[in-house]
């Protein structure tokens, strides 16, 4: 039994929802094959783990929940949560802060005899939300029906559903893709934003 592969936390360039032709029946005694439409192309939908920056409002501060929002001077607001190491004592609704931040990305293929992983969001809802993963942890498996050559494989949700085709172009993916088999499930990991730092923003001090 191959023991559960992880894999680097390299984003999945693409995400793409295929489906295959459907046979139907004509109205007279032939059959005809129909090619059903194929589901939007999916891009980028797993994101980059990593560390980031950002400067602006804030426009949310729960300091119980330890979680916050700031909102930059153009772009979606970024929702946070801080560990007890990063202090916001001092931080209010309205200040103008810089911060920064990371989220990990992982990805673990495990074998059709491992136990499956329990899933927080499934793979077609992911792949068919605007703009892909948002802010908040999410936990996604899917099973491995079809491999399309290097760096490319189909996967469907672990409970069923639609086939969608997973590409990646980063060589360090595509070659640790090719450890991964037919019927095999693989779990995307996405953490939170997680504050790593920040400070308010004044003419004196800090300019943002």
């Amino acid at each position: 039994m191959r023991n559960p592969t992880i894999l680097p936390s390299i984003a999945v360039a693409a995400f793409a929802c295929t489906l295959g032709a459907a046979t139907l029946i004509g109205s007279g005694p032939a059959f005809a094959q129909v090619a059903a439409p194929a589901n939007p192309t999916m891009t980028n939908v797993i994101p980059d783990g990593g560390s980031f920056a950002v400067s602006g409002r804030v426009t949310a501060i729960n300091a119980d929940a330890r979680t916050l929002t700031i909102a930059p001077s153009s772009g979606a607001p970024v929702p946070m949560v801080a560990p007890a190491s990063v202090s916001l004592v001092g931080i209010s609704t309205g200040d103008q802060v810089s911060a920064h931040y990371s989220r990990t990305v992982a990805f673990v293929v495990g074998t059709p005899q491992a136990g499956t992983p329990v899933a927080t969001e499934t793979v077609a809802a992911v792949a068919r939300t605007p703009g892909g993963i948002g802010p908040a942890a999410q936990v996604i498996v899917g099973r491995v029906v079809k491999m399309d050559g290097p760096g490319a494989l189909d996967i469907v949700n672990v409970t069923g559903g639609g086939v969608y085709t997973i590409r990646a172009t980063d060589p360090s993916r595509v070659a640790a893709l090719a450890a991964v088999r037919v019927g095999d499930s693989v779990t995307a990991s996405i953490g939170p934003f997680t504050v790593t730092s920040i400070a308010t923003c004044s003419m004196f001090g800090l300019i943002c």
